[in-house]
């Protein structure tokens, strides 16, 4: 406890001088100002949850290689940022864009499309929010044996996100989020191949105890199931796809200074979390013979670390709540941002920059206490919840990968796509018909496949429009090359 409190005092001590932003587009994007270690650790401490450490590790603990998912997918999500970060912050820095929403309202030219993607990001990241704030409970119930509840837990979580967040914006998550990655690359990894090492006779033993006791555990799909090999391609595209279009990720791109940083961070950031989410999966795998972790799959990792000792187990809880509080900073910046930005300033023109940053912050505010009501929803729930929002977020993919690498795509085919593939997707979803468990794709696959196609048709049935060759030419330009003349550019295509 005395590590944990160490830990939120320093996020606060540290904080203290990035709490005078004045404008919405300093909150949201501080600026434009942010370096390589900033934009590398924000997308790191972002995008691995702190519930990773708990609810996504049993999965591991309880089935075994499948776990390892999260290699591939890591793989395909680094080429997904490679593809959209370069021209994301080239229009980003040149029209001051704050958001993905923003950055699809410029490219289509529809407010509806702004406030459409701004809305979905919003309610598909609540899931997610939520069950961060249950992983913060969790540790400090965990950490104290019982004697603060996680309810309490929570509301000091809450108290300590939302004071930074709401104050200073960007730049103190992204300040917060370069310690949080830091400290989850170094002693994060250290601790666990301690772990691995004192408890699990090392990599080899905890191999060969696998091998021995359970070498279905070192297959596909693991003990208990029986899923089609398509299944596995599924859950890795889904996640690769839809990976990098969470809006709590995604924006970080619009506060980075320069294209140099983008390039360096999304070689970066990946590789990093492949490393790191690879040995948290190894050693979530070698506890899958031992029979506590059978019985309590979500608690294995905290449990491992706990019979190490208090020091191993005081470095673990410190680890899981620099991850969660890593990424609900990030999601309540990219939620109060479209609150305000993508939908109110929207909605109603004549807001100003200083309103609009009142509504952000208290945005911040009412969504830190709305997670307090959301306390009462089933753990069980909340994770069905969350996994099923990658299947909304893959549908977004080709709306936002066509709009940057395909002139010809278009804003009705954008709108028409994205409402029919999420219809399809989320019907499938809550209907669960027999070809999802026989064939073993995920219903966003289709719902992606539903988007692209429409996407393509519209695409080919209507002319390219005006705008999208200056957006074309701001990028030619960006990259040092000869501005072309319009009737050049029409004739290449």
């Amino acid at each position: 406890m005395l590590m944990i409190a160490a830990f939120l005092g320093l996020l606060l001590l540290i904080n203290r001088h990035q709490l005078g932003v004045n404008t919405l587009n300093d909150y949201a994007t501080a600026s434009h100002s942010i370096g390589v270690l900033g934009i590398t650790f924000g997308f790191l401490a972002t995008w691995y949850v702190g519930a990773g450490y708990t609810v996504f590790s049993g999965f591991a603990v309880s089935y075994g290689m499948i776990g390892m998912y999260v290699i591939p997918y890591g793989i395909i999500t680094l080429l997904v940022m490679y593809l959209v970060a370069e021209k994301s912050f080239i229009w980003g820095k040149k029209y001051n864009l704050r958001t993905q929403s923003e950055l699809l309202g410029l490219r289509y030219r529809s407010d509806f499309i702004r406030i459409l993607t701004g809305f979905a990001g919003v309610a598909l990241s609540i899931p997610w929010l939520l069950m961060e704030w249950y992983t913060i409970g969790y540790v400090f119930n965990y950490a104290t044996e019982g004697l603060i509840s996680p309810l309490v837990g929570m509301v000091i979580g809450i108290a300590v996100v939302v004071s930074y967040v709401a104050l200073g914006g960007m730049r103190s998550v992204v300040t917060a989020n370069i310690i949080q990655g830091l400290y989850m690359m170094f002693a994060g990894s250290a601790v666990l191949i301690w772990v691995l090492y004192s408890e699990l006779g090392g990599l080899q033993g905890a191999m060969q105890r696998l091998q021995t006791h359970a070498p279905e555990a070192l297959t596909y799909p693991g003990p208990g199931w029986e899923l089609s090999p398509n299944y596995w391609t599924a859950i890795v595209l889904t996640s690769g796809l839809g990976g990098f279009m969470w809006p709590w990720v995604y924006n970080k791109l619009f506060a980075a200074d320069s294209i140099r940083t983008i390039k360096q961070s999304v070689l970066f950031a990946p590789i990093l979390g492949i490393l790191s989410f690879g040995l948290l999966i190894i050693v979530a795998m070698a506890l899958h013979p031992l029979p506590f972790a059978q019985e309590n799959p979500q608690q294995a990792l905290l449990w491992i670390h706990a019979e190490a000792g208090v020091w191993p187990l005081a470095f673990f809880a410190v680890l899981v709540m620099a991850a969660s509080l890593g990424t609900v900073s990030g999601i309540l910046n990219a939620m109060s941002t479209a609150i305000s930005g993508d939908m109110a300033q929207v909605l109603k023109r004549d807001i100003s920059e200083r309103s609009a940053l009142t509504i952000a912050r208290w945005s911040v505010v009412l969504i830190g206490l709305g997670a307090l009501a959301g306390a009462y929803v089933r753990e069980g729930l909340l994770v069905f919840l969350a996994l099923m929002t990658y299947q909304g977020m893959i549908v977004l993919s080709p709306v936002v990968l066509l709009g940057l690498y395909w002139k010809r795509a278009n804003r009705g085919g954008a709108v028409i796509g994205f409402l029919l593939g999420m219809a399809v997707s989320f019907g499938l979803t809550l209907a669960e018909p027999a070809f999802i468990q026989t064939y073993g794709w995920t219903p966003g696959v289709y719902g992606f496949l539903i988007t692209l196609g429409i996407m393509l048709v519209a695409g080919f049935c209507r002319p390219v429009e005006a705008h999208v060759h200056t957006l074309w030419q701001d990028i030619a330009e960006a990259r040092g090359c000869t501005r072309q003349p319009v009737g050049g550019m029409l004739a290449a295509q």
